[in-house]
């Protein structure tokens, strides 16, 4: 009885190691695939997502916990004036922290559609579905199809990949938007010491837009974008 309880424990730690083992190669392929796909910006194809995983939603790091206010930079038209909106990040029953999607959704669309915007909605039964409404009877509806991310204390790293439908009186468009996010706490010397319990967080996020022949391979971005963020932490 001795023997076979100790040769449990043997196989249980045997699979323990194994796990982690496949969890951290499985981290590096993600970022190794991740690494690719930003360096291959503005060069984007239509992306094969092959870890990812639609199951759960983005989970970022615990300093993303909070209320922000974000400064949004256009790098391919510096002419334009930036974007500068809310998000809020909380923690979930799991103690995860993740975003506030609607919010956050809706007040970027705030920021760039204006009064012209009315609503935006999650699906209550899918993380991966949303509608936004705007004026004049046009909505566009939101499917993520694929989701690669990882995490740690230093960076967050993602990639999304959306099929947008935009709806509107007698006709509708298709398009797919893959956003690649990459986001760390800024370096010491870019904030001020009052903000060292809530260092700003630096990043850039690449846009590329494909048509609508969903799942070819094939197809190269027709339009792409280059943004450099920056959070401001704040009290609500």
């Amino acid at each position: 009885m001795i023997k076979n309880f100790l040769g449990l424990i043997i196989v249980l730690i045997i699979q323990v190691s194994y796990l982690n083992n496949s969890f951290a190669l499985n981290d590096y392929n993600v970022e190794e695939f991740l690494d690719e796909r930003e360096n291959l910006w503005p060069e984007l194809y239509l992306p094969n997502l092959k870890f990812s995983n639609t199951s759960r939603d983005l989970i970022y790091p615990n300093w993303f916990e909070g209320n922000w206010l974000v400064t949004s930079q256009d790098l391919k038209d510096e002419s334009q004036s930036p974007v500068i909106y809310k998000v809020n990040f909380f923690k979930n029953s799991a103690n995860e922290v993740i975003g506030n999607r609607s919010n956050n959704s809706a007040s970027i669309g705030k920021a760039i559609f204006g009064d012209n915007l009315i609503k935006v909605v999650n699906d209550p039964t899918s993380i991966n579905k949303q509608i936004t409404y705007l004026k004049d009877d046009l909505y566009i509806d939101s499917r993520i199809t694929g989701r690669n991310q990882i995490k740690n204390d230093e960076m967050f790293f993602a990639d999304e990949l959306v099929i947008q439908t935009v709806h509107k009186p007698g006709a509708s468009r298709v398009n797919q938007v893959e956003t690649i996010s990459k986001f760390q706490k800024c370096k010491q010397d870019n904030y001020n010491l009052e903000d060292i319990l809530k260092p700003y967080i630096c990043g850039f996020q690449y846009i590329a837009t494909y048509g609508s022949k969903v799942g070819d391979p094939s197809v190269h971005a027709i339009k792409t974008s280059k943004y450099k963020l920056s959070f401001k932490f704040i009290e609500n």
